[in-house]
């Protein structure tokens, strides 16, 4: 090795001696490219071949340069070869050569050659310039950004996410440098302007691949709707962008309500039926308000638990008021609606018996005044029974049909009742399949003779009473006050006057007509005929 290497030194010495025409020019072939970044260095290896037909015995690397695409040589760049000399180097052959290479910052980038300058001598001496020529790229930029992407954390491949659930963000980061850079990675999430989720950090990418990953919590408080996720890297060198269009949802929807029945008895059983879909477990809230005629008139709040799947939720629906119902069916999560519904339906009251009084209007005659309240908003058939017992025997029994109309009704029936007797009554209305009933008794008094009592007829909780008039006592009682109240009187007169006697004066005669008292004369009588007068 020695000896050749004294050759080769030889031979350079004999080389520069001799003019240069009297060198012949060879190719070595690679197909490997260098990347460079400016401002650093690039280390690596590329494959030479000896493409040319000869067979050398000793290669020496002798220099190199780089031009740009104009052919101009640039400066700048700066390389060393392992190894430099090269033995047996027969054609076809290849080798491998390592190198390093640096460029200063203020090269533009673009793409350039490397030209590559060996010496080659065959056995017989014979001496070869042989050229390599190898790509040359340099990159402006450290930091080569890779292609973001998002996913539901919770299932990825879903193109929605819902509220508890977390997005992931992500992107892969090749810093082709040697040194650390610093970048500005910032991620939002927003809909219709409002940002709901903002994080800033500062990261210093290293050398190679490098990984940057946020999670965006989507928390229950954001409303339903789609949002824009944005996405930043930002360095000295440039920025790099990424967005998406997410839209949010519950994941609970309510898909039908149906009801029971649409009218129903004051008291009935009745329900809504409210299908819902899930995509997840949940507790929420299911209020039902109930008004009529605007007015509330019930309210309940309950909680129920929502699984996965399909749900079918029974709500009771109150019946104790009649009327038209509407109730207004709400299902909320922390104050926020999931989903609402409202169902109309009818509730019947029967009608019924509200009060039963009686007056006697002759000797042994009465007339009951039956009071039916009708609280429904539309007209109802009823069948009104009565029945009147005297001494255990039925005095009167029948059924009356009748069309109720909506609010009070009154019902008269005169009966004729015996005296002396306690007579007992009832009164039963039927409608809706349901009953009504007022019992009570009676009792009519015989009527005292006119010159010493005066009857009264009252009535007090469905009975006939009479009070008797003021006894002879009572009358001479009453004249003695008379008598008191008429001398307080004239004792007050006459102090008012000074005990002076006023002085008598005649009063003076009326006026009398001339003719006579007036007499107001008779109306005048037409006697009608039955028939025309005959001619």
């Amino acid at each position: 090795m020695r000896k050749a290497v004294v050759t080769l030194v030889l031979l350079t010495l004999v080389t520069a001696l001799l003019p240069g025409s009297s060198a012949q020019f060879v190719t070595f072939t690679t197909h490997d490219e260098i990347s460079l970044l400016r401002g650093d260095y690039s280390t690596g290896t590329i494959m030479l071949t000896n493409a040319g037909g000869f067979s050398f015995k000793i290669v020496s690397y002798q220099k190199f340069w780089v031009e740009d695409e104009n052919g101009n040589v640039i400066h700048g760049f700066n390389l060393t070869l392992t190894p430099t000399i090269f033995s047996d180097w027969s054609s076809q052959k290849t080798y491998s050569v390592s190198y390093n290479i640096s460029c200063a910052s203020n090269v533009s980038g673009g793409t350039y050659t490397l030209y590559l300058r060996f010496l080659a001598f065959t056995s017989d001496n014979s001496m070869y310039i042989v050229h390599a020529t190898v790509p040359l790229h340099v990159i402006e930029k450290a930091l080569d950004f890779g292609v973001a992407d998002a996913y539901v954390k919770e299932r990825p491949g879903s193109s929605y996410v819902l509220n508890g659930e977390t997005i992931v963000v992500f992107s892969h980061v090749n810093n082709i440098g040697h040194s650390s850079v610093t970048i500005q990675a910032t991620v939002s999430f927003s809909m219709g302007g409002k940002v709901y989720f903002l994080e800033n950090r500062t990261l210093k990418m290293a050398p190679g691949d490098n990984l940057v990953r946020f999670e965006v919590p989507v928390g229950y408080e954001l409303p339903e709707g789609t949002y824009r996720l944005e996405y930043v890297l930002k360095y000295d060198g440039g920025t790099y962008r990424y967005s998406r269009e997410i839209p949010v949802k519950f994941g609970v929807n309510l898909v039908g309500a149906s009801l029971q029945s649409e009218t129903v008895k004051l008291g009935e059983e009745n329900r809504a039926y409210l299908t819902l879909l899930s995509e997840r477990n949940v507790n929420l809230n299911l209020t039902v308000e109930t008004y009529r005629n605007g007015t509330l008139v019930a309210r309940t709040v309950e909680p129920t638990v929502i699984k996965g799947g399909t749900n079918v939720l029974e709500v009771n629906l109150p019946t104790n008021v009649s009327g038209e119902l509407t109730s207004l069916i709400e299902l909320t999560f922390d104050g926020r609606i999931i989903g609402e519904s409202n169902v109309s339906y009818k509730v019947l009251a029967p009608p019924f018996i509200k009060n039963v009084t009686y007056e006697r209007v002759t000797t042994d005659e009465v007339v009951f005044r039956i009071v039916i309240d009708n609280p429904n908003y539309e007209p109802l058939e009823g069948q009104l029974s009565y029945r009147i017992v005297a001494n255990g025997s039925v005095l009167y029994k029948d059924s009356l049909g009748s069309t109720i109309r909506p609010g009070v009704n009154e019902v008269s029936l005169r009966f004729k009742l015996p005296m002396k007797q306690i007579v007992g009554y009832e009164f039963t209305l039927s409608a809706m399949g349901e009953t009504s009933v007022s019992r009570g008794e009676l009792y009519l008094e015989p009527p005292a003779p006119p010159t010493t009592t005066t009857p009264t007829t009252t009535t007090a909780s469905n009975t006939t009473t009479t009070t008797p008039a003021g006894t002879s006592a009572g009358l001479w009682l009453g004249v003695l006050v008379v008598v008191f109240l008429l001398l307080v009187a004239g004792a007050f007169y006459y102090t008012r006057e000074g005990g002076k006697s006023r002085k008598r004066t005649r009063p003076k005669p009326k006026r009398r007509s001339p003719l006579g008292r007036f007499k107001r004369p008779k109306e005048p009588k037409f006697r009608e005929n039955k028939e025309l007068p005959k001619k």
